[in-house]
């Protein structure tokens, strides 16, 4: 009968060491998933594809559409003696498809609000560097005004002279 004890004994020992490799086995296992689904969430996260992105990080990732005004502003403005004209292309910049078809749908409030604008300035004025900076930035708050109107959001980042002839 110690004969049997003693086997027994081995086989519990024998068992508890192979059982003792499979939850240390186990326990790697478990603890790589852990790190695989860890690292994918961190690198989700990083590329944006986790966690809310405001509104604004995801307009500005898109690409620029610009849009043209067809035809060159022509007005004539203030200057003492003479008549004085001024002729300007500009282009609006977005990234936001649907305000394009506000613009396009609109052009004729964008360009009469424009000429409006340019007609009350003075020769002197605009013949600066300044001067020029001044009437596009008010150009392009007009514009943003236009298209807040009918697309309820400014939409239009920036306002480009393609071209500035005055006479």
């Amino acid at each position: 009968m110690p004969a049997d004890t003693t086997m027994d004994t081995r086989e519990n020992q024998d068992e508890s060491a192979t059982g003792g490799r499979k939850s240390g086995r186990l326990f790697l296992w478990m603890l790589l998933i852990v790190l695989l689904t860890g690292g994918g969430a961190g690198a989700a996260w990083h590329f944006g594809y986790l966690g809310e992105r405001s509104e604004t990080e995801t307009v500005r990732e898109r690409a620029p559409i610009y849009f043209t005004l067809d035809d060159n502003l022509v007005v004539n403005f203030q200057s003492p003696g003479r008549a004085r004209y001024l002729q300007v292309g500009i282009e609006l910049m977005t990234r936001e498809a649907a305000a394009i078809d506000v613009l396009q749908r609109h052009a004729p409030v964008v360009r009469n609000n424009l000429i409006m604008l340019m007609s009350e300035q003075s020769f002197e004025t605009l013949a600066s560097r300044e001067g020029k900076e001044a009437l596009q930035q008010a150009a392009l708050e007009e514009v943003q005004r236009v298209v807040t109107e009918f697309h309820g959001s400014p939409a239009v980042e920036s306002l480009y002279f393609t071209g500035f002839l005055m006479q």
